[in-house]
């Protein structure tokens, strides 16, 4: 599992017992200052190529057509995703 950002305001608790027992693993980066810089650049780009290639899992939540963009934009601030919310054209 691997968490990027983390822009909540809240902590959120988790029982890691789970992903021990297969030798799984949880990795987080927190961009702030970086946001915009190459190494940041770097770093989005290498997950997006796992993504690509089947290796990285994305979750999504939710998916809303564009036509309800501003109901998708107060379910992100409501806190209550886990995982992606997508705007479909």
């Amino acid at each position: 599992m691997i968490t990027v950002g983390n822009a909540g305001r809240e902590s959120i608790k988790f029982d890691i017992s789970s992903i021990g027992v297969l030798n799984q693993s949880i990795t987080g980066v927190f961009l702030g200052a970086e946001m915009g810089t190459p190494r940041a650049y770097n770093m989005i780009q290498s997950a997006i190529e796992d993504v690509a290639r089947g290796e990285l899992k994305v979750i999504i939540d939710k998916r809303f057509p564009l036509s309800e963009a501003a109901a998708a934009h107060a379910y992100i601030e409501s806190r209550q995703a886990i995982g992606r919310v997508v705007l479909i054209p």
